[in-house]
């Protein structure tokens, strides 16, 4: 089954500048690009389809009313991140319940792939098994494994975003791994999954 090629969009420090100028159709642009991928690092913090998307909004309007004090100095991805993060557990604390999850078939038809990055594989199905199973890990070790491996963020930002030590950060990341390779070695899971270890990767992944 082919794919979409990815939209081609300016550097996001560009955008963010052009919008921090007037510019909505910059900032629609960076809407365009992270929407479906907030979509994804949310899912395991919220109850449903409609709070991930209020929790996407509300992030982009935070983003858009300060997009003026942004520094550049710092990716927009782990600036956006961050504020998406602190959304998430405000709302997780004022309601106190566990997130429930989504059919696999919507979680595929949201984004274009980012599952390459934990897999040499470029199967679909297969990737999105293996981010099923991530879900059933810690909010925690969920979220720095897509943030490392899907939007490929360096461990300082993002340690940054999750308000952490770079330290443990690599440390998190480790213990993920390992609870992740043991869930994919498993019996019930195993079947059809040839390579099972995280691999970085120096392109984009979307």
């Amino acid at each position: 089954m082919e794919r979409n090629p990815p939209a081609e969009y300016p550097p996001d420090e560009e955008l963010a500048a052009r919008a921090a100028a007037g510019s909505n159709a910059a900032f629609e642009a960076l809407i365009s690009k992270y929407s479906p991928r907030l979509f994804f690092f949310l899912r395991r913090r919220c109850q449903s389809e409609a709070d991930i998307e209020d929790l996407i909004q509300e992030a982009f309007l935070r983003a858009f009313r300060s997009i003026d004090r942004y520094d550049p100095r710092w990716k927009f991805s782990t600036w956006l991140y961050t504020t998406a993060v602190r959304l998430a557990i405000s709302r997780h604390r004022s309601r106190t319940a566990a997130s429930l999850p989504l059919d696999a078939e919507t979680a595929v038809s949201r984004s274009p792939g980012p599952q390459e990055a934990l897999i040499r594989k470029d199967e679909s199905e297969r990737a999105a098994n293996i981010w099923e199973l991530a879900r059933t890990l810690k909010a925690s070790e969920y979220e720095a494994l897509w943030l490392r491996y899907a939007e490929e963020m360096p461990v300082k930002d993002i340690a940054r975003t999750m308000k952490k030590s770079e330290v443990g950060i690599r440390a998190l990341l480790h213990r993920s791994r390992l609870k992740l390779g043991r869930l994919l070695r498993s019996p019930a899971h195993s079947t059809g999954i040839r390579e099972v270890r995280p691999v970085e990767q120096k392109s984009p992944v979307l």
